[in-house]
């Protein structure tokens, strides 16, 4: 049904009146296209104001009408119809010009307000040529004429109406539609005439009258590379895929060269770093594409083929942009999204946890661990028998020689065990690996994907400006034989560098070793560098292993605990060393908010300093601890009263504990006399002191308090330190699990509510001290609406390695979804459509809602290999079928998946995903309110590496 209805634009009552006539008796408008507007051409000088507004009304008044009009409406679509007048100008139609020109620029202002949630639907402004059978033409001689002089023709319907489609399908805001004769139009846009020698740019037209295709070309150049590399490395072509790293397939340094010195035979002279700068088949190509065309034209035989005749004339869409040394290089728009985001507002200083993840003693994960700290459970053991006999070792005399005092300790389980051809390392090279690098690895993975990042979101959003922060002591592991006398000597820094280099990270990689504070330190050092604009990510965090030679250097200078009830605050006479690894992902606070991740909590300080000389190496300085602190909070301004919260250092060496509480006493009484009002643990009491990531795993419990909005019990210290008075101090121990509540605080005369606040202390045996402030993260009211689940089917993606390990993905989903009944379907799938990578084992699930998305997923473990269910599920295993997946790769691929969300349909959309395909997903929810959200990590096999 058409219906047509006629309103002047520049009306805004009548405008209003009819967008609200329209949604009255239709019950909503999905879309808008303005394409309204007139031309009276004269010079400018010659134009009254009258004849000026008639002009520019319609394109100006009208458009900012509609858009004010509709901008409460769920719209799909806004596009305008501008001219590329607006970007070229013209003479005799500056009025006109001027006004399509604001349509593009306002088009880019409007997904802005889309992005802020202020307006709905995809913008597009579209500038058109003359079309041939449109109310604005041209008579036959002025067609040819611009013929001769610029190589365009009045658009066709057919091809105007083929353009438009291409257009909404291209995800740009703004694009130019042409049609005439492809070599003349790319010459007059962009003042660029090709000769005998210069490489062709889009198509290369030929005497004999056939024009190859830039697309076509660049297939058959990286298909001749994929042979080269396929031939060097002894496997099928079909394997190689042009977008992946060509190290995953062993082309190493030595085999890089070789094969420069190959091709140098062919194409002369090339960069002897070729294959250093150039890292997949894909830039490969770029690269050849346009230094060397001529040759691989000859080399190919592209000449003789004549499979790919284009017409004479074709339309041409282009995304609107400046081409050095055009005639119409001037900038005529308002700064893209891309560029005001690289403007970002200057950092207050406050820095966003947008991620945890992490293992410890009885918990494989961060979930576990709270768990365990929630039912105050001790996960402090007897030395594992599968790490050494401590019965040939132990004997309770503290001063036996070549004993130890100590058989207890936080240890991990399975901490031998590594997924090493997840990240393309041979099983032989891992157990080389320092075993600390491949407990990290795991652990950063697992990170990114907590917080819904890819290496490829890593690349496009941060350009590789990602900063690495390890903390890690020693660096001797007992080798197979668990003999004290064949040690393993490794190179911490391999564990930062290890990580850059695979995830492709290019800010600092620092390892850091100042003791029991390593982790700490490196989480300052990451907030620091985030703050001084060095990176603009952050991973910070530690690892810790045990071994039998620690336990006895430890128990020769008389540091470890002698019976396991040695816990902070405890009665006890050492501490009790544990194992962990965790990491968290930092990001100033204001970029964070701005790119919608979900913030687990802020660091709104953090400050280091050393005791510099004392009584011994390893004994504490009061008076350092004093100022760190009194640092810390006058640095933020922040009054210690609003503290709920410390996490304290304190592990069970007396003398330590001792000096640690009357530090926090004493720096605290310099700003407030009240007693008793600050609840204070330690996560040690539960795990055991973890060393060098003592820091990390006090921060995280911190965190998941936080996050929970509960305070734990304090376990160990039911004989406390009889040097200790909480009572005297602003401190309790918080015995038992209770609600955190916001403390009232009584500021200036007025009782008011103030944040959940916490401090975390680290003090390194070497005098190297570390104190953050850190708060709950607060929403602003527009983040805290409430979002109701849309009743519309989603697509759900999961990927793995391989079959075994998809089953294992889809079985741990499966289980995490049926006990949350408060996720939202389509946060469900964009979390993992966008935040986790598409791997080569796939299957995917068209569901309406989370209901079918459980019976699916039932569905698909009763059954993997089995398609019939009673919703579409899509399963597809790429490393059996890499033809598919090579077919769908390039820019082919690209087009394809731009046809796909054009059409919406999901169930093509989800197999072509399934089958290899790359879908733009956040265009394909450009529409949708949706969020990442945290969903359980990769679930790596345990292979075992060598016993540690």
């Amino acid at each position: 049904k058409i219906e047509y209805k006629q309103v002047d634009v520049t009306d805004k009552k009548g405008i209003a009146h009819l967008i609200q006539s329209i949604t009255k008796e239709y019950g909503n408008l999905h879309g808008i296209i303005h394409g309204a507007g007139i031309i009276q051409d004269n010079f400018i000088f010659k134009k009254s104001k009258e004849e000026m507004q008639n002009v520019i009304s319609p394109k100006v008044s009208g458009l900012v009408n509609l858009d004010e009009a509709s901008k409460g409406l769920p719209l799909d679509f806004f596009i305008f119809f501008s001219s590329i007048a607006g970007s070229l100008g013209n003479a005799g139609q500056s009025d006109y010009s001027a006004a399509n020109a604001f349509m593009d620029s306002y088009a880019n202002y409007r997904n802005e307000l889309v992005g802020l949630k202020e307006r709905y639907g995809r913008t597009l402004s579209v500038n058109w040529p003359l079309w041939k059978e449109g109310g604005m033409h041209v008579d036959e001689e002025v067609a040819k004429s611009m013929l001769q002089k610029t190589g365009m023709l009045p658009l066709e319907t057919a091809a105007g109406i083929q353009a438009l489609y291409r257009s909404l399908a291209s995800g740009a805001e703004q694009v130019m539609v042409l049609e005439g004769e492809c070599q003349r139009l790319r010459e007059f846009f962009t003042g660029f005439s090709p000769t005998k020698e210069a490489t062709p740019s889009v198509t290369q037209e030929y005497k004999m009258g056939f024009t190859i295709e830039e697309d076509l070309f660049q297939e058959k150049i990286s298909d001749y590379f994929r042979k080269i590399i396929a031939s060097t490395i002894k496997v099928p072509m079909k394997e190689i895929d042009a977008e992946d790293p060509m190290d995953e397939y062993g082309i190493d340094s030595i085999i890089a060269m070789q094969i420069t010195s190959n091709l140098e035979e062919i194409f002369g002279s090339l960069p002897k770093t070729l294959f250093f700068e150039y890292q997949n088949i894909k830039e490969l190509t770029a690269y050849f594409f346009e230094c060397h065309s001529k040759q691989l034209l000859d080399l190919l035989g592209i000449r003789e083929e004549e499979t790919t005749v284009l017409r004479e004339f074709e339309p041409i869409i282009e995304s609107v942009k400046s081409h050095e040394g055009s005639n119409c290089s001037r900038p005529r728009f308002i700064a893209s999204r891309e560029e005001s985001r690289g403007k970002e507002e200057k950092n207050n200083g406050d820095i966003a946890i947008i991620g945890v993840s992490g293992r410890y003693p009885g918990a494989k994960n961060i979930g576990e661990l709270w768990i365990n700290l929630q039912a105050g459970r001790d996960c402090i053991t007897e030395v594992p028998k599968e790490r050494w006999d401590y019965h040939a070792y132990y004997d309770e005399d503290k001063n036996k020689s070549g004993k130890t005092y100590c058989k207890w300790g936080g240890f991990l389980e399975n901490s031998d065990r590594f997924d090493s051809l997840f990240f393309a390392i041979s099983p032989e090279e891992a157990k080389f690996m320092n075993p600390q690098d491949r407990l990290f690895m795991e652990t950063v993975w697992n990170l990114f994907e907590s917080a819904g990042y890819t290496r490829e979101s890593l690349k496009h959003q941060y350009q590789t400006r990602v900063g690495v922060y390890v903390g890690s002591m020693y660096q001797d592991y007992d080798s197979k034989s668990s003999s004290i006398n064949e040690l393993s000597t490794f190179m911490c820094s391999s564990i930062a560098n290890r990580i850059s280099q695979y995830f492709n990270l290019q800010g600092p990689s620092v390892v850091i070793d100042s003791m029991s504070s390593s982790s700490a330190i490196a989480i300052h050092m990451a907030c620091e560098s985030l703050i001084r604009g060095e990176c603009r990510l952050a991973i910070a965090g530690g690892v810790n292993l045990l071994y039998l030679q620690k336990y006895l250097r430890l128990s020769k200078i008389k540091m470890i605990g002698s019976h396991i009830h040695s816990r902070s605050f405890g009665d006890g006479d050492g501490y009790l060393p544990a194992e962990g690894v965790g990491a968290v992902l930092l990001k100033p606070l204001t970029q964070a908010i701005k790119d919608g991740d979900r913030i687990l909590a802020v660091i709104k300080s953090s400050v280091t300093n050393h005791g510099g000389h004392t009584n011994g190496a390893a004994t504490p300085n009061i008076n350092a601890q004093i100022q760190l602190i009194e640092d810390n909070f006058k640095k933020t301004g922040m009054d210690p009263r609003t503290i709920s919260y410390v996490e304290a250092a304190a592990n069970g060496f007396p003398v330590g504990d001792l000096i640690e509480i009357s530090a926090l006493d004493k720096a605290f009484h310099k700003f407030t006399n009240d007693q008793q009002f600050c609840a204070i643990g330690s996560i040690k009491a539960n795990i055991g002191h973890a060393e060098a990531a003592s820091g990390v795993s006090q921060l995280t419990k911190v965190i998941l308090q936080l996050q929970h909005q509960q305070l734990v019990p304090a376990i160990g210290a039911e004989t406390l330190n009889p040097n200790i008075h909480f009572e005297k101090t602003p401190f309790y121990i918080q015995r038992k699990l209770t609600e955190w509540k916001r403390p009232m605080v009584w500021i200036d005369g007025e009782e008011r509510e103030v944040p959940r606040r916490a401090t975390v202390s680290s003090f390194g045996a070497g005098g190297s001290n570390v104190h953050l402030i850190v708060e709950e993260y607060i929403p602003s009211p527009n983040e805290t609406l409430h979002r109701r689940s849309q009743i519309s089917p989603q697509i759900v993606v999961f990927s793995a390695k391989n079959q075994e390990r998809l089953v294992v993905v889809c079985q741990q989903m499966l289980e995490f979804i049926e006990c949350k009944e408060e996720l939202i379907l389509q946060d469900i799938a964009y979390t993992l459509q966008v935040g986790r990578e598409a791997m080569e084992a796939r299957v995917a699930m068209v569901v309406n809602n989370r209901q079918e998305l459980i019976q699916s997923l039932k569905e698909y473990l009763k059954h993997p290999k089995k398609r019939e269910a009673c919703v579409p599920i899509f399963a597809v295993n790429l490393e059996e079928e890499h033809e598919m997946k090579n077919l769908f790769s390039g820019n082919t691929g690209e087009k394809f998946s731009q046809v796909l969300l054009a059409e919406k349909n999901l169930n093509k959309i989800a197999m072509y995903w399934s089958q290899g395909g790359k879908i733009p997903w956040d265009s394909f929810h450009e529409q949708n309110e949706v969020r990442k959200i945290f969903l359980p990590t990769y679930p790596f096999k345990e292979c075992q590496v060598v016993s540690i």
